[in-house]
């Protein structure tokens, strides 16, 4: 009978030791890895296959305090890729007003939270080089921060890249551009070209190549890209006199 009891004794204190133990690696995990937690909330709502277009943040601050996080993390490789490129697209801005007051520079109020370089530019160039977006929301993101786009130098330039994807991947992303209307067409076109003109070389070979990938898929586009570049090169900008 006491053996029964000793044993039933030792059996109690093993498992109440376990469980805490097992109590203290969750109060360690909760206090050194508050991402975690964040996570688990965010990543019932937010993966490749969800529309986050219309992912909001309080303020311009904590939405680049989101990019700023998870672009380091996955460029440390300390986390999930594709949570983390989810994170990106979705914190990302869907305009350009709001590309703007991300990572441009206002006269009145000084630089934007992700002004600064490289760290802005390089999360830019991040998001132009995606691959594990569903291409009808990356594209049709990429196309709106575009629309309505004006050089201004830094962040704020060039189509933030967009014409490497027309170029390498000319059938996806001019399947969504087809959808939208002339003007907003034309403005995304302007844009990447925007800057020191009409003596640039540089825009020059690209537009060249734009053209030629273009016009094989739709020539409506090849058209308007043809326009758009044509009365940009009638302008003078800067120091491309």
């Amino acid at each position: 009978m006491k053996q029964i009891c000793w044993i039933l004794y030792f059996g109690l204190i093993l498992v109440s030791c376990k469980q805490k133990q097992s109590s203290n690696v969750i109060r360690k995990t909760d206090d050194t890895s508050k991402l975690i937690k964040t996570d688990s909330m965010i990543k019932s709502t937010i993966n490749s296959n969800t529309d986050c277009l219309d992912y909001k943040f309080n303020n311009v601050k904590k939405q680049a305090d989101t990019l700023t996080k998870y672009y380091k993390l996955t460029i440390d490789k300390q986390a999930d890729r594709q949570h983390c490129d989810n994170m990106i697209f979705c914190s990302f801005p869907n305009s350009f007003e709001a590309m703007q007051k991300l990572f441009g520079y206002n006269d009145s109020k000084g630089a934007a939270p992700l002004y600064d370089y490289p760290l802005g530019e390089n999360i830019i160039r991040y998001f132009g080089q995606l691959t594990t977006i569903p291409k009808d929301k990356y594209y049709d993101k990429y196309i709106n921060i575009c629309i309505g786009g004006r050089w201004q130098a830094d962040n704020i330039r060039a189509g933030f890249g967009i014409h490497e994807r027309l170029i390498n991947d000319s059938e996806a992303i001019c399947s969504r551009l087809t959808k939208r209307t002339d003007k907003e067409i034309k403005s995304v076109f302007r844009f990447i070209f925007d800057g020191p003109h009409p003596k640039n070389d540089d825009n020059q070979k690209i537009y060249n190549q734009l053209l030629l990938k273009i016009d094989k898929f739709d020539k409506r586009l090849s058209k308007l890209l043809a326009e758009s570049y044509n009365q940009l090169m009638k302008e003078v900008h800067c120091d491309g006199k």
